[in-house]
């Protein structure tokens, strides 16, 4: 898997990506639920491309806390699924948003509900709780009034509340967390579509989960759903940071050993695994019988989406943080505003990307034979670099302070020239409102500018520069310049 952001190989790490299984594939797909023959003709269709898992959805809603949705539904697909040896994952998660919007629904009557999901179905031994939270159309609100982030602490009090009820049924049962979106605008006063990065994100939840005094894991993976920005998209193309798709797995591996670092809750660092639960490039259905509606995003074609499909089944083989890739989803949806990205059409004919993905997975069998370069956390700015220095007659001073991520900025005049490790202490104790320093966010493509001007006699100083990662306060850079 590709790696925007501290990619470095060694040799160790190298023997290790060999020997690392390759990751499931899968669906996530609820049409067998309501299938006349429970699913077994869609489920034998799975088990016949090598799928080895399929991922069906059962939400909570508050307002009928005991009732399992869908239950007569599942009690006939699950067994079915696994007589086709497939492994059944539930996706379970709190809905209508609207329910949530008032802040009465406790997350005790959800682990009460899940207990009894889990074990009414025994057999099922992975649940993926929590559904793109970062998004309103499963989260609200998103921001408080005072516009700092407000979905990622109600996230946090429901996945550690369902982490404890179904370890508790089962500790061997696999709690995956978040199902997070690749996108959000961050914008609390937005027109429309109101939501959080994947990025900030899970900065908001490693503040909540360390303010929690929580001494348990929260998952046991991370769940996310790395759909691209455009179906027209190729797999090398991913997004701009805070958010992150495919081709940008290592900002999201990099945002959660920020979040999480030195506490109870594992990084991929030290034994968490990513699930891509949900990801699909959308193909046209024009002409095509049995779809309805009108289509309302770019979409791309068939052969295309086949090509990406194989392509992102054999990277994912050789990526060790890699555990489930699942597309979405085996059968098309029939309205065109939904999604058409399946390997199947909606009236079960396979595509070209079936029959790519079952060559993928037979292929990537024996082993990889192309290891993924060996993802490590940074441990400074990412993308930041030394400034060019601009002074004029001596005495103004103007630069830019860049990064590939946001970060906040100081900058500071400081009297007396100081070597490199001298100016680096001294911008420890300095703040925007320190005398002689300014403040400003560095943001991809958005350096923070600054310009100093040396008043009266010339005597000899410092120009230096101090950038912070907003989502860890451990990263830090700093570079100065010496002034005669």
């Amino acid at each position: 898997m590709r790696r925007t952001v501290a990619m470095v190989v060694v040799a160790a790490s190298l023997a290790m990506v060999g020997a690392a299984p390759a990751a499931d594939v899968g669906a996530n797909d609820d049409t067998a639920k309501w299938a006349a023959d429970s699913g077994s003709a869609f489920f034998s269709q799975m088990a016949g491309l090598k799928l080895k898992q399929s991922v069906m959805t059962t939400r909570w809603v508050p307002s009928e806390p005991l009732v399992i949705q869908d239950q007569d539904a599942l009690d006939r697909a699950i067994p079915e699924a696994e007589r086709a040896g497939l492994r059944v994952v539930l996706a379970v998660y709190p809905y209508p948003p609207r329910e949530l919007e008032g802040g009465f629904v406790r997350p005790a009557d959800f682990a009460t509900w899940l207990t009894a999901v889990a074990q009414r179905y025994p057999s099922v031994k992975q649940f993926v709780v929590m559904n793109e939270p970062n998004q309103p159309a499963f989260l609200r609100p998103q921001f408080r009034m005072n516009g700092t982030n407000a979905s990622a602490a109600t996230t946090g009090a429901f996945l550690a509340a369902g982490y404890d009820a179904l370890k508790a049924v089962d500790p061997g049962i696999r709690v995956i967390g978040l199902g997070l979106s690749p996108r959000g605008n961050d914008r609390p006063t937005a027109l429309s579509n109101i939501s959080t990065s994947p990025v900030r994100f899970l900065a908001a939840l490693g503040t909540w989960y360390r303010s929690s005094g929580r001494m348990l894991p929260l998952m046991d993976g991370l769940s996310f759903h790395p759909y691209p920005d455009r179906a027209t998209d190729g797999l090398d193309r991913g997004y701009s940071w805070p958010n992150a798709g495919v081709a940008d797995l290592g900002r999201i591996e990099q945002a959660v050993w920020d979040a999480f670092r030195g506490t109870p809750q594992p990084t991929t660092v030290n034994g968490l695994r990513l699930y891509l639960d949900e990801v699909g490039w959308q193909v046209d259905t024009d002409g095509l019988v049995g779809y309805s509606g009108v289509e309302n995003v770019v979409v791309t074609d068939e052969d295309s989406q086949a090509l990406i499909y194989g392509e992102l089944v054999r990277e994912v083989a050789c990526d060790p943080h890699v555990a489930e890739l699942n597309f979405f989803g085996f059968y098309d949806n029939i309205e065109r505003d939904g999604f058409q990205s399946a390997l199947h059409r909606v009236d079960g004919a396979p595509r070209a990307s079936a029959a790519a993905v079952r060559t993928a997975i037979t292929e990537s069998e024996p082993g990889c034979t192309s290891p993924t370069p060996a993802w490590y956390p940074a441990k400074r700015v990412i993308g930041a670099e030394a400034p060019t220095w601009r002074i004029e007659a001596r005495r103004m001073i103007r630069f830019e302070a860049t990064a590939a991520e946001g970060a906040d900025v100081v900058a500071c005049l400081l009297p007396g020239r100081l070597g490199g490790v001298a100016a680096t202490t001294a911008m420890e104790r300095r703040t925007a409102t320190s005398p002689g320093c300014l403040g400003g966010k560095a943001l991809p493509l958005r350096p923070a500018r600054f310009t100093f001007r040396r008043e009266g006699r010339l005597r000899p100083a410092t120009v230096a520069v101090r950038l912070v990662p907003e989502s860890s306060a451990f990263r830090s850079r700093t570079f100065s310049r010496q002034l005669r």
